[in-house]
């Protein structure tokens, strides 16, 4: 496991030596799973905008310019979650976080139980996150940078001013020192997180109509409705769900309209 790794990195080498190796390594892993989920994803739209165009959700191509933005800032984003992430494996070795090692030690359900419970309060933080930085001290100076893109491709899923990013990923650092997590879970959740940024910034819907007519679809966040958000905006802050949309009467009154419309084929 990645900790493990690094954790055995530290005791091996020199301070000075470990500290350089192990950031080089974290930010070449965070690197490499955003360039492959991203790429990803920018790969399956241009599939899409072949094989099934009714889903694209905006009518308007990415930009050589705007992708070239995305990935930039995205790069940005990835040495800023370089340093938390850092942070937070030191304070692992300092015996400050609830991080385990061996998978059964809280049982298997909470083994099962943590990473959805995780992902719940990470979107519960980003929604009053997200609303916060869409305040007027804050858009132009913070948020502004995320909303150059009113038309998102996957690249965008990092795309962050500096702060925000900081913002992004900071509710992990008081969760992993009050909620157990075992270190591959910590390591999944993040990687579920990313691949919902990217799913989120898509430009497609590619969600099956089977599963948003579930509860559980009814709960979850689409493509459609980010892009949405990013062309009003307004609406839909969340994450990964709309918990907390609907709560607040926050989710765009015509965002299920718009996710008919791009998962109805025309003959269809």
């Amino acid at each position: 496991m990645f900790l493990s790794v690094l954790q055995s990195l530290s005791e091996a080498a020199p301070k000075p030596v470990w500290y350089a190796v192990g950031a080089l390594l974290i930010l070449l892993l965070i690197l490499l799973r955003y360039a492959v989920l991203s790429s990803a994803g920018y790969s399956l739209g241009l599939a899409l905008g072949r094989w099934a165009p009714w889903r694209r959700l905006q009518p308007r191509p990415f930009s050589s310019a705007q992708i070239s933005r995305e990935i930039r800032d995205s790069v940005v984003t990835v040495i800023v979650f370089t340093g938390i992430v850092g942070l937070i494996i030191l304070m692992k070795q300092a015996g400050l976080t609830a991080i385990y090692d061996d998978p059964l030690h809280y049982g298997a359900v909470w083994l099962v139980l943590q990473i959805p419970v995780a992902l719940l309060i990470h979107d519960w933080y980003f929604y009053w996150m997200h609303r916060l930085v869409h305040r007027p001290p804050f858009f132009e100076p913070i948020h502004r940078t995320h909303h150059l893109s009113t038309n998102p491709s996957a690249f965008a899923a990092f795309a962050f001013h500096p702060f925000e990013a900081i913002l992004e990923i900071a509710v992990f650092v008081p969760l992993v020192m009050v909620m157990p997590m075992y270190s591959v879970c910590l390591l999944a959740a993040s990687l579920v997180s990313l691949s919902y940024n990217v799913y989120g910034h898509l430009g497609y819907e590619i969600m099956p109509r089977w599963l948003a007519a579930t509860w559980l679809g009814r709960l979850l966040n689409k493509s459609a409705y980010h892009n949405q958000h990013h062309r009003t905006f307004r609406y839909n802050f969340g994450l990964y769900t709309v918990i907390w949309d609907r709560l607040h009467g926050t989710l765009h009154p015509e965002a299920e309209q718009l996710y008919d419309r791009a998962t109805r084929r025309p003959d269809g």
